[in-house]
């Protein structure tokens, strides 16, 4: 099978592949890296000098491999940077809550209960977030 890109497509492709090489296998170490999805990323990248892309991606025979440029990075920042954010702002009220229900012993008849009381504690945190940030979060010594 061949599959055809114009340009603006294929440098389309190519955030795509960063960004899913990214999530994928960005907190990993070379060894730990999911092969199947850096196989294909690097597959991608290796069309880029057919569509003059050599400015975002770059052989590097050290390591036998194509990789991005500083200047290809920074176009897709925002893209990190935004999911970082809404991330965080997503997981603290879900993590904190679950943290309150399990030190508080409370029992539950059934999941619906627990979640319920989950929803609950998490939209307290949602509304302090929203109101202050982290402003008002504190370790407190023992």
């Amino acid at each position: 099978m061949k599959i055809n890109f114009t340009k603006k497509q294929y440098k389309q492709l190519l955030d795509l592949a960063f960004l899913g090489e990214f999530f994928g296998n960005g907190t990993r170490m070379p060894d730990e890296r999911d092969k199947a999805i850096h196989d294909i990323y690097q597959y991608v990248l290796s069309f880029a000098d057919r569509f003059q892309m050599d400015d975002l991606i770059e052989y590097e025979g050290k390591f036998d491999e194509y990789m991005p440029t500083r200047e290809f990075e920074e176009q897709l920042e925002e893209y990190i940077n935004k999911y970082d954010n809404d991330s965080f702002w997503e997981e603290l009220p879900a993590k904190l809550a679950k943290r309150d229900i399990d030190r508080s012993g409370e029992t539950f008849e059934n999941g619906d209960d627990y979640m319920r009381r989950l929803f609950e504690i998490e939209a307290k945190y949602e509304e302090e977030f929203e109101k202050h940030g982290i402003n008002r979060l504190y370790i407190k010594e023992k």
